[in-house]
């Protein structure tokens, strides 16, 4: 019995198709190939973009204006504090610095620098350093030991300068004008520069009505504080 034609392979046909199948396949590589090669441009394309692109500063926070001493606002002050160090100078650059004035047998320093150590304890870990600036009154010659000792009545843990000629408070503060106190408290911002100043002579939290600008001062110096630690360096 003769095969019907419609039975027997055809190899023409087969190898047809096997070639369309391979020319489909191909294609969709090419596709795929083309696709990636377009994704990893956009990536670098971006990358590269995020990379040129300038960083958008934060604007400067806005501190409550100081009762005093407002020409000083801006000024760096690291360079006027005193060489003398009990122990070797804490590392302040590109911290938030607190700097206050403070002496023994004064009641105002005496009621602020265990509330500003606490503060300075506080928000150590954010960036805050404190300096508590010892000047002798009146101006005379002291010993390590004496200022350490006066240093431990008063509850002050952080970096303590000596003044004893007063050259730095003359620098910094006093500079020929009236002032209220040399107790004066300056806030310093990343750069270094005057960015809050309290002009003394007290200021500390408190509950007695007595003391309630003492309290206001405080908190404003608080806000102050968070602020600048806020502040892109």
């Amino acid at each position: 019995m003769l095969e019907d034609e419609s039975d027997r392979p055809r190899p023409h046909a087969h190898r047809a198709r096997g070639s369309a199948r391979a020319l489909r396949a191909a294609r969709a590589a090419r596709a795929f190939g083309a696709a990636r090669a377009l994704l990893a441009s956009s990536v670098l394309a971006l990358a590269v973009a995020c990379a040129r692109a300038p960083e958008v500063p934060l604007e400067p926070a806005e501190l409550p204006a100081p009762r005093a001493g407002t020409e000083l606002l801006g000024r760096e002050l690291l360079p006027l504090l005193p060489a003398r160090f009990l122990g070797a100078p804490p590392e302040i650059a590109g911290h938030v610095v607190l700097v206050r004035w403070w002496t023994d047998g004064c009641p105002f320093c005496e009621r602020s620098l265990p509330a500003l150590d606490a503060l300075v304890n506080r928000e150590r870990a954010r960036g805050l350093v404190g300096v508590g600036v010892y000047h002798p009154k009146p101006p005379r010659a002291v010993d390590d030991a004496h200022v350490r000792a006066a240093a431990d009545r008063l509850a002050w843990t952080g970096a303590v300068a000596i003044d004893a000629d007063w050259s730095a408070l003359k620098a910094a503060w006093l500079g020929g004008a009236e002032r209220e106190a040399t107790s004066v408290t300056f806030l310093l911002d990343r750069a270094g520069r005057v960015r809050w100043i309290h002009p003394g002579p007290e200021l500390h939290p408190s509950d007695d009505e007595a003391h309630a600008d003492c309290a206001r001062d405080f908190a404003e110096l608080e806000r102050a504080v968070r602020a600048l630690l806020d502040e892109r360096p």
